[in-house]
């Protein structure tokens, strides 16, 4: 998952407001944090905050952290916390104000439990339960730029006026895999992509088909505006020079 970043520290004195006071007590009492980020115009926060952070399952899984809501509009969440592009976005903090983790967009308790399961092994809470069977090394490697919920990915690009990028892959296809290392991970890919949401989903997800979307071959891109209608697909492995023709001819249809 994504790597420890530092917030921005201000002695206790300088720092002001509902915010300041939990961060203050968090200091104090030794305590991590789930900074949870939401805004109004934000369809899927209420859900996150009802279906998903009231689970029975991840309330006893977070009863380590102290937990705190923040608007993304407010003044204090804009200095004090690192910058928030998407809501809900859900901070994993050290007593000494250190980022572990960061969640972005909805997530259903299984999904959000391994973040938390992660999140108390980097900070050497209590041992966790719920990641034997499950893997989480996709999104450990990809957590700042992937996201893995397109309704969550729609609102994103509608808040921001992004253009969506689906990536279907495979765990098995060994050409999905060097798609993920080589072209994807080429800096020139990224700026190319700056606009993008860039979401990944697995060929044989329930998600994939409530799209609408029947991929025959692993990887297949999908570019679409954010209302999901079709750019352009991108059928198989491409390397750098080919994709980038393809994310071009995606950008001249927007």
């Amino acid at each position: 998952m994504n790597k420890m970043t530092w917030l921005i520290f201000l002695p206790a004195l300088l720092i002001s407001g509902e915010l300041k006071d939990s961060l203050v007590k968090a200091k104090k009492s030794h305590q991590a944090m789930m900074i949870y980020v939401k805004s109004d115009s934000c369809q899927f926060c209420a859900k996150m905050k009802s279906k998903t952070l009231n689970d029975a399952s991840v309330l006893e899984n977070t009863s380590d952290f102290m937990f705190i809501v923040a608007d993304k509009n407010d003044a204090e969440t804009k200095k004090y916390l690192p910058n928030v592009r998407y809501t809900p976005t859900i901070y994993f903090i050290s007593p000494e104000f250190k980022v572990v983790n960061t969640v972005k967009g909805y997530l259903g308790k299984d999904d959000f439990n391994l973040w938390v399961d992660d999140s108390k092994r980097k900070l050497g809470l209590n041992d966790t339960t719920h990641v034997e069977n499950v893997t989480t090394e996709g999104v450990e490697k990809s957590s700042d730029t992937w996201m893995y919920d397109m309704p969550s990915a729609m609102d994103y690009a509608a808040q921001t006026g992004k253009q969506i990028m689906l990536y279907v892959d495979s765990p098995d296809s060994k050409w999905s895999r060097k798609m993920m290392e080589s072209t994807l991970s080429d800096t020139d890919i990224k700026e190319a992509l700056d606009n993008f949401v860039w979401v990944k989903l697995q060929k044989d997800s329930a998600d994939v088909y409530t799209l609408g979307l029947h991929p025959k071959h692993t990887p297949t891109v999908y570019f679409m505006k954010a209302d999901k209608s079709s750019l352009a697909t991108a059928e198989g492995y491409f390397n750098k020079s080919d994709f980038l023709q393809w994310i071009n001819y995606a950008k001249s249809k927007i």
